[in-house]
């Protein structure tokens, strides 16, 4: 998943967008351009840019921007529905408007402009060299720092052209025994939920994500773990990040850590930070114990050396071999590397296989369709699923893909604009923020007819031919794509096959109550409530949706 860059301007501990920090000089003897007057002209230069886009145009007295919009409906009744939720949906409602032109602008302390049209969206995503990482990621600096996730430029071609061998297919293939262990393992779980009402999906399927990401990318098994301090840590930190992003107060990074989220904030990352650095630490210990004790064996020797069995495939083990070798990453790199790849690997995954289990329970014939897929795939022989079971699973694959574009893992890329930027009459100017709204492209009705009806089959090979490589990005897309899609898709088909081989499912709730949270990732904001069968019993399907 794409998340914060570390080239944000701050001053005197406040995080600065460009468009607000660029008017301060660096060069010694520049005291004329420190003069507010110069800020204020230049800010109001760029809005005036900015507000020349298709946008909604405000009157004077409107001293917070479009930010006015979210500050109305906070004030109104809305249930238990979260603010946050509700900032989401005026937000996409507000860009609605302006559909047709594909983008649209809105102020607040910082400019932004929204995208969601295809060829708009390869335009940005696919230009790294005048774009990078927007200003509003800095609150996750502290944990994930400058890693592959969040640098630009040369520094982060030198981290993906490091990583990227450690997610090729012939390694992934070697994660196949750790993703099957985790479906059996989830199986079992969900054994006894068949005699309850419901269960959460959603916590359900964090556990077993989080426990592969830990098995494959730590080499460490999480199951001995009950108390779930790790796993724990990680979703303080996520919580607490994304409430810091809607607290305009709390871009101050001095206001922000002497008030209770900050203090909470910096004792979970401590807490968290530790539990990382132990494991890198015991990494570092074996991978040099192994090369002061390894002795060469002849191949043909029936000797053989144990230190020769130390496992190499785990993402741990690659980044400490290039410290050991090439001191090229310190340890505070590796830290930083693998807490992103530990977040980003199970958060986007857990919230991707928990939506689309609760569309498959709301869709019956969906469901009943993949019953006979993964009969014939399978049989009635209860073992592990293989790289072509896997590529066999067709009609799954397009469900897992039609539930991505409703709900996609990666809701919002944000980007800053180095230079400015034509598309047709309009000019995305230099300095601002520029906003990929992935909810809102997927639903682009020129591409996706009917865009809000869930239908599978808009991912067969035959109805996806021909449509824009960049109309459907739910892990983001060009240059700086997700290096784990693959390691993602391979894990989804693998749980959810190893649930639907088992059992049937039933969702409880309809689309209609059920809210999507934009955090840093797209989750849902209540529960996922799921009913669980074994596949012989009695289960009565009554879907609030009818076959077309």
């Amino acid at each position: 998943m794409k998340l914060f860059a570390s080239s944000i301007e701050t001053r005197k501990g406040i995080c600065l967008p460009p468009s607000i920090s660029a008017p301060f000089p660096t060069k010694a003897g520049s005291h004329r351009l420190r003069r507010p007057g110069y800020f204020i002209n230049a800010w109001l230069r760029l809005l005036k840019r900015v507000h020349s886009l298709p946008c909604l145009k405000l009157k004077f007295y409107h001293a917070l921007g479009h930010a006015t919009l979210l500050f109305h409906h906070r004030f109104k009744k809305t249930g238990n529905v979260s603010p946050h939720v509700r900032d989401f949906e005026v937000m996409c409602g507000y860009h609605h408007l302006f559909s047709r032109e594909g983008l649209s602008s809105a102020w607040f302390l910082f400019h932004e402009v929204t995208i969601f049209k295809a060829d708009i969206v390869e335009l940005i995503l696919n230009n790294s060299k005048e774009i990078k990482k927007a200003w509003f990621y800095k609150p996750i600096e502290p944990w994930l720092g400058n890693g592959v996730l969040t640098s630009y430029d040369e520094k982060w071609k030198t981290r993906r052209k490091l990583l990227t061998p450690a997610l090729h297919f012939s390694v992934l293939k070697e994660y196949l025994p750790i993703m099957n262990k985790q479906g059996i393992i989830l199986r079992d779980v969900l054994y006894t939920a068949t005699q309850k009402e419901f269960i959460n999906i959603y916590s359900v399927m964090t556990r077993s994500s989080f426990n592969i990401v830990c098995e494959c990318i730590l080499d460490k098994e999480t199951q001995v773990d009950p108390q779930n301090l790790y796993l724990s840590k990680i979703h303080e930190l996520t919580s607490l990040i994304s409430e810091r992003i809607h607290r305009i107060l709390h871009w101050n990074d001095l206001i922000f850590y002497i008030s209770s989220a900050g203090r909470a904030f910096s004792e979970t990352l401590r807490t968290a930070q530790e539990l990382t650095n132990k494991i890198i630490s015991q990494k570092i210990k074996e991978k040099q114990e192994y090369q002061q004790n390894y002795v060469p064996v002849d191949e043909n020797s029936y000797e053989k050396n144990t230190h020769t069995q130390l496992k190499k495939s785990a993402l741990v083990d690659l980044l400490v071999e290039e410290h050991l070798k090439h001191n090229s990453l310190s340890e505070n790199d590796i830290r930083q590397e693998v807490d992103s790849f530990v977040f980003a690997g199970h958060d986007t995954t857990s919230a991707a296989m928990s939506w689309c289990l609760w569309m498959i329970g709301l869709h019956p014939w969906v469901q009943d369709r993949i019953h006979e897929e993964l009969d014939a795939i399978f049989e009635e022989n209860d073992r592990d699923a293989t790289v072509k079971d896997l590529n066999n699973m067709k009609y799954l694959e397009c469900v897992i893909k039609e539930t991505a574009r409703l709900y996609p893992p990666v809701p919002i890329i944000a980007r800053e604009i180095r230079n400015d930027i034509r598309y047709g009459e309009y000019i995305i100017p230099k300095g601002c923020t520029c906003t990929v709204y992935a909810y809102m492209l997927h639903r682009d009705p020129d591409i996706f007819p009917n865009p809000e009806r869930f239908d599978p089959e808009r991912f067969t090979l035959e109805n996806s031919a021909g449509r824009h490589p960049f109309s459907y990005v739910p892990f983001s897309a060009g240059p700086r794509n997700c290096l784990g899609q693959r390691f993602a898709i391979m894990e989804i088909k693998i749980l959810v096959s190893s649930i639907l081989r088992r059992y049937k499912l039933r969702s409880l709730d309809p689309r209609d109550k059920v809210h999507a949270l934009a955090e840093l990732v797209l989750r849902p904001a209540n529960e996922l409530r799921i009913q669980v069968r074994k596949r012989d019993q009695s289960f009565d399907f009554h879907s609030v949706y009818y076959r077309p």
